[in-house]
């Protein structure tokens, strides 16, 4: 199976809508069922862990194209959301090479589901996104094949519009 974006046969367009909706109706059942087994801080771990996961799956079936970062962040969310992420360069090395910035989104997938969620003030609602992107980049790094020389990349999910914010935020960390 090969997955790419295009731009929207109804067939596509009724792939990528199941997904969507296939992901808000299962989401709260797991994030609920972390939150009975576990503390916040747990649930949300075990959140990332299984946006890692997911991704490496993924990874198995699709060979991303792009070698940016940010290239590679809306490849990836025109697959799985057809959806789109703003970024800010928050710190950049000596080099000018981007330290830590931050993915934003206005619009989450996770976050805006038609199931009832617990809201839950410490915990990041969205967090299985951070472990995703982590996971992508970290992979990408591992192949040597990124524009950008980091080694390493760590994201966080910082903010979240399930948590009670008005935004998904996703704190990525470069090592170099």
């Amino acid at each position: 199976m090969k997955l790419e974006y295009s731009p929207g046969t109804p067939k596509d367009l009724f792939g990528k809508k199941a997904r969507v909706l296939v992901a808000q109706m299962t989401y709260p059942e797991l994030v609920n069922f972390l939150l009975q087994h576990g503390s916040p801080k747990e649930a949300e771990e075990h959140l990332r862990d299984v946006g890692r996961n997911v991704c490496r799956s993924l990874l198995t079936q699709w060979a991303p194209k792009s070698r940016s970062v940010i290239g590679l962040i809306k490849e990836l969310l025109k697959i799985i959301w057809n959806g789109k992420m703003d970024y800010k360069i928050r710190e950049r090395t000596s080099n000018n090479y981007p330290s830590v910035v931050e993915f934003i989104d206005t619009d989450c997938k996770l976050c805006k589901s038609e199931e009832e969620t617990l809201e839950v003030e410490e915990l990041h609602y969205c967090a299985a996104v951070s472990g995703f992107i982590e996971a992508l980049l970290n992979h990408m790094a591992l192949q040597g094949v990124m524009k950008l020389p980091y080694q390493i990349a760590e994201v966080q999910t910082i903010s979240s519009i399930g948590s009670g914010q008005k935004k998904c935020i996703h704190l990525c960390r470069f090592s170099y």
